[in-house]
């Protein structure tokens, strides 16, 4: 076990944001994965607070990399609604993920001015809030061998607030999508915390997706999700998913260079809806781990105002 632990360490150096120098970089780490991106939209972009129509709660289970020890295992709470006035939302987001010796928790607060335009509504969205971090390093210090290492790390604990930005327009056919869910990064050096203001450190999140209707039992819902940093690193998730009956989500997504991922989905009644996702590695750690595994779970309570309520994103 321990052997393993070390190895993960030295892996998810880069997820956790190492400086040459050896200081630790906590704001530069990517914005974690989700593959029903357009299911907990809250995660992504503070903009889609309000966009059921509804007061939304959604938890979510991620586990990446099962049987690959020290992988990151996530899971979020979201709630978010409108206000009677139809064009101020509110919503929280609530973030714990564990990477090997590390834990972040995440606390955000996120508003939505909301006015219509065209056939869909548009609306702006902030969010603020602070990252919890809490790395054991200590955990690490003997080498695979039982041996006391030359790192002697010590464990280490911060708060790091934060703020992120988005912008969403949605119809009943089609919406898009651009956020920056955090603008500050972090730099802990001999015990010293750096804030910075560095636009090549942001996470561009650009979504989107359009709703075919092939007849009136089967529909067709393509969507995307690309992930872009100025430093020219980018990503891009590619799904498509068939709905029969308003009621059975199917399909499959492609995650550039790293994964496949077959989905499924259900909705019960009009006030839950229950997924699951399932990720078949095909980059540089296929067949080094089990695949991973998403699950997760939306609750609506169900009052409506005169706003278009759109049922698919």
């Amino acid at each position: 076990m321990q052997k393993i632990r070390y190895i993960v360490f030295f892996i998810l150096i880069p997820l956790w944001g190492l400086t040459q120098d050896g200081s630790l970089k906590v704001g530069q780490r990517y914005e974690p994965i989700y593959s029903q991106y357009w299911v907990n939209g809250l995660a992504i972009n503070p903009a889609y607070a309000g966009s059921r129509e509804c007061f939304s709660n959604i938890i979510l289970y991620r586990n990446q990399w099962m049987g690959f020890e020290g992988a990151p295992v996530t899971q979020t709470l979201s709630s978010h609604a409108p206000f009677k006035d139809e064009k101020n939302a509110v919503g929280l987001f609530l973030f714990h993920e564990e990477i090997g010796v590390t834990n972040y928790y995440d606390i955000f607060g996120n508003y939505a001015f909301r006015f219509q335009l065209g056939n869909g509504r548009i609306s702006l969205g902030l969010r603020a809030g602070a990252t919890f971090f809490q790395g054991n390093y200590a955990d690490i210090n003997a080498n695979p061998e039982g041996e006391v290492n030359d790192l002697l790390l010590e464990n280490e604990s911060e708060i790091f607030p934060n703020a992120g930005f988005g912008v969403y327009y949605y119809s009943e056919n089609y919406y898009v999508g651009l956020s920056v869910p955090k603008l500050l990064s972090y730099e802990i050096e001999s015990s010293q915390k750096k804030m910075s203001i560095s636009p090549d450190n942001y996470d561009f999140l650009f979504t989107g997706g359009y709703l075919f209707e092939l007849n009136d039992k089967v529909k067709l819902k393509p969507s995307v999700l690309f992930r872009y940093r100025l430093e020219n690193t980018y990503q891009i998730d590619g799904s498509l998913n068939f709905i029969l009956y308003d009621a059975i989500w199917a399909g499959f997504s492609y995650r550039k260079d790293d994964e496949w991922v077959i989905m499924a989905e259900y909705q019960a009644t009009e006030q839950i809806r229950a997924g699951v996702a399932y990720d078949i590695g095909s980059g540089d750690l296929a067949g080094q781990h089990n695949g991973s595994l998403e699950v997760i779970l939306r609750y609506d309570f169900k009052y409506k105002f005169r706003a278009t309520s759109p049922r698919y994103f």
